[in-house]
């Protein structure tokens, strides 16, 4: 973690005397204490780097300091690079929507997910760890939707596919970079070599053979069932999109009353309720719909006075006519029925009837349950296991066609025939020439006198929709890492999948499903899962309320000014800004301090503790900045003293070590080991914020607060040092060793990142990093 540390001692040139107990490794470049001018040097490696000239220490701690070109040195040193022939450790990072940027959620992943990458190059294994970014369809297509308005005043329809899908790849191209650089700030060490896209040729090609495969073995069929439909995104959306309102204007196509001594009446509305449809399929009822999927009323002789009227105007039709008849009873929430509303676009969902492509999910479920419950892929917390069950056990087939332009075009063909009686075929195919080429195959297998060439073919048409964004994302194992070995070798695609419980089922389920389909193995050998983010209040971050946290700022700070200026580039309608404007104010009267990496990633690491929520509060991140103070302080006057006294080259830890400890150094030392003992316990069981904590109470309190200050009674005031004052500094060298190359694992930072460890131990050792050493004894 600690980087200055580094600074310090590479500053002094000196080398500490070689230890009993094996410490991380140092041996970098010094640049991070100037910054007036730059010159190019070389690195040990050979390789040329910027770096800035000698001109003057830097006093104070600064987190823009000591932060700065540490990610750059990393890479170029190929540290975040799988290593042959060793022990394997396998990550997925969740991949980002490139809607816009990281928030504060993502920046909860990437802190977990690299001080577990970290810890396991610790201890000697090779870590894959796999980032990429996610096309997000309806996500996606929404915002670049709202900026062709904006800047253009024309639709998508308006200005055809082409031209909009071409919009689309030139926003993800530009935020997909913001996601990378803000990414690299983090200090994720991810394998950017391994970079991946959901919808790049690689993954592109697995999605269309995977879909092709499910549809002949009979896994994908067609039927019209009652979806979530979106008039204002004019799709179908997934339940994750929905969230719950009431309504009144659906009474036009009501058909029933239910009756019970014991209840109230209700209406029965099958064209546009689940539950109410699945009523009249069990009596027989008359199915009615009254919206076309853009909103308005059905053309029909019943609808004659609402002809033409959008969904609110017929609401506000029917208030007024029950209101004169004296039968509205007014909006009383006790008797309102629930309703949905698209979280992309805020519009009112229309549940419809309406044919869409399916994916039988009752065996793939199965399967997947099994694997949980027998212990192949566990979930941590423990407590996910039944909710995992309940899930699983109900599930229903998945709707997996959505009427969009952006996202995996479904690779279905609707073949017709020049005789008229025969049926049209849908045949899934990579090619329209292959979807021929199948289509009369299988003709020829069903009918022996059909002459089974292309001129029995009419037409042939591929299916508009795209596939749904979480079959797509929920095939990136078989992607990034090698199907056909682990299954050869029974074992799963990989090690551990860090990630939000929010999407416990609506992703990780989809990856469990169909990788245990296509190669019968788990994706995952351990799924961990963390809260969802919310404010220091409890409520849903989100645009419209004001309260999202933008880790970048966090990270460098910023003014009111700044973070009202980034709502006016938002997509938020006025009563949302004007919301969202009053909120921040109000929150962040003087905007964000500049906190750096070091402490929000020591923060979100602490807050995984909270196993419901975490409710993010700027004061904790705070807590955590002066702490990194705190660190850079102590440790820099552990260097000062103790070059002033010659320690850094004195004797070894193995001499007459026994003979020179006082009390406080054995107390120093028992709490040192039993810190490195818990530090390792929760390490190994995934308890992250208790290995934070292990390691932050031994710094404050034993260290800094204890050691140190009886440390000082001896130092001030004298001009030479004793032999026991000299012992005492080795003492602190030791302890503040094993203590960062410890942290480094926790929550490894950009700048707070190391361990004192000096040339000469580097050169006897040949290590360029922490990352290739061993862990503390």
């Amino acid at each position: 973690m600690i980087g200055q540390i580094r600074i310090f001692a590479e500053q002094q040139g000196r080398c500490l005397g070689r230890s009993a107990v094996s410490l991380p490794v140092l041996h970098r470049p010094l640049y991070a204490l100037h910054r007036d001018h730059r010159h190019s040097v070389s690195t040990s490696s050979g390789c040329s780097r910027s770096k800035p000239a000698p001109v003057h220490k830097f006093e104070q701690y600064s987190p823009k300091v000591v932060e700065a070109d540490w990610y750059d040195w990393w890479q170029r040193r190929g540290l975040f690079k799988p290593k042959p022939n060793t022990d394997q450790f396998s990550m997925l990072l969740p991949p980002p929507n490139v809607t816009g940027v990281l928030h504060i959620g993502h920046a909860l992943t990437l802190s977990i997910q690299d001080a577990i990458a970290r810890w396991n190059r610790m201890h000697g294994r090779s870590v894959n760890w796999v980032p990429g970014t996610d096309h997000a369809g309806i996500s996606t297509q929404s915002v670049v939707e709202k900026q062709l308005m904006r800047k253009t005043r024309l639709t998508r329809h308006e200005v055809g596919r082409e031209y909009f899908t071409d919009m689309v790849w030139e926003w993800k191209q530009k935020h997909g970079q913001k996601i990378m650089m803000q990414t690299r700030r983090i200090g994720a060490s991810v394998d950017w070599d391994q970079e991946y896209f959901t919808m790049d040729d690689k993954h592109s090609q697995v999605v269309r053979d995977a879909f092709i495969q499910l549809f002949d073995d009979g896994m994908v069929y067609r039927d019209t069932r009652m979806v979530n439909w979106s008039c204002a995104v004019q799709s179908v959306i997934s339940d994750i999109e929905a969230m719950e309102t009431t309504r009144p204007e659906t009474m036009l196509g009501d058909v029933a009353l239910a009756v019970n001594s014991n209840d109230p009446r209700y209406k029965i509305t099958p064209a546009h309720d689940e539950n109410d449809y699945a009523c009249a399929q069990r009596l027989k009822l008359p199915v009615v719909p009254v919206f076309l999927p853009d909103g308005t009323v059905v053309k029909a002789p019943q609808f004659a006075k609402f002809l033409g009227m959008t969904r609110w105007e017929v609401r506000r039709r029917v208030i007024h006519m029950l209101t004169a008849s004296k039968a509205y009873k007014g909006n009383r929430d006790a008797e309102a029925s629930v309703i949905n509303r698209c979280s992309r676009s805020g519009d009112i969902i229309e549940p419809m009837l309406m044919p869409q492509w399916y994916v039988r999910c009752g065996e793939m479920a199965k399967r997947a349950d099994q694997m949980v419950q027998t212990g192949e892929m566990r979930l941590i917390p423990g407590r996910q296991r039944v909710i995992w069950h309940n899930w699983m056990s109900g599930i229903n087939d998945w709707c997996v066609s959505r009427q969009l332009w952006w996202g995996h075009r479904i690779p279905l063909y609707r073949v017709s025939w020049t005789d008229s009686r025969r049926k049209d075929v849908w045949v899934a195919a990579k090619s329209e020439q292959h979807a021929r080429e199948k289509a009369l195959l299988s003709l020829a297998a069903s009918d022996s006198t059909a002459k089974a060439d292309s001129c029995e073919i009419s037409s042939v048409t591929q299916d508009e929709d795209v596939l749904d964004t979480w079959f797509s994302s929920g095939l990136l194992p078989l992607t990034v890492f090698k199907p056909e070995a682990a299954a050869a070798a029974g074992k799963p695609l990989s090690s551990v999948l860090e990630t939000g419980q929010d999407i416990l089922f609506f992703w990780v389920a989809r990856m469990a499903m169909l990788c245990t389909y296509f190669v019968k193995v788990p994706p995952f050998s351990k799924v961990l899962l963390h809260p969802m983010v919310r404010d220091s209040q409890g409520r849903k971050m989100s645009k419209s309320l004001g309260n999202i946290i933008d880790p970048m700022d966090v990270i460098d700070g910023a003014v009111l000014g700044k973070l009202l200026a980034t709502l006016q580039r938002g997509f938020l309608s006025r009563h949302e800004l004007a919301v969202s404007d009053k909120e921040i104010r109000k929150l962040y009267p003087t905007g964000f301090q500049q906190f750096g990496t070091d402490a929000l990633r020591l923060t979100l690491i602490l807050y995984t503790q909270q196993t419901q929520q975490i409710n993010m509060s700027l004061d904790n991140v705070k807590a955590s900045y002066h702490f990194c103070n705190k660190l850079w302080n102590t440790f820099r006057f552990v260097q000062t003293h103790a070059s002033q006294r010659g320690v850094l080259a004195g004797d070894s830890w193995s001499d007459g070590i026994a003979e020179r400890l006082s009390v406080f150094d054995r107390g120093l030392l028992s709490r040192l080991h039993q810190m490195l003992r818990e530090y390792q316990r929760a390490m190994k069981t995934y308890r992250l914020a208790a290995a934070a904590e292990a390691v932050r109470d031994f710094v404050q309190r034993d260290l800094c607060d204890r050691y140190i200050e009886i440390c000082k009674l001896s130092l001030f005031g004298k001009q030479y040092a004793t032999r026991q004052e000299l012992w005492q500094q080795q003492q602190q060298q030791h302890a503040s060793g094993c203590d960062m190359s410890i942290m480094e694992k926790v929550w490894e930072q950009p700048g707070l990142c190391g361990v004192v460890k000096h040339d000469a131990q580097a050169e006897a050792e040949n290590e360029a990093s922490i990352y290739t050493c061993s862990p503390p004894a």
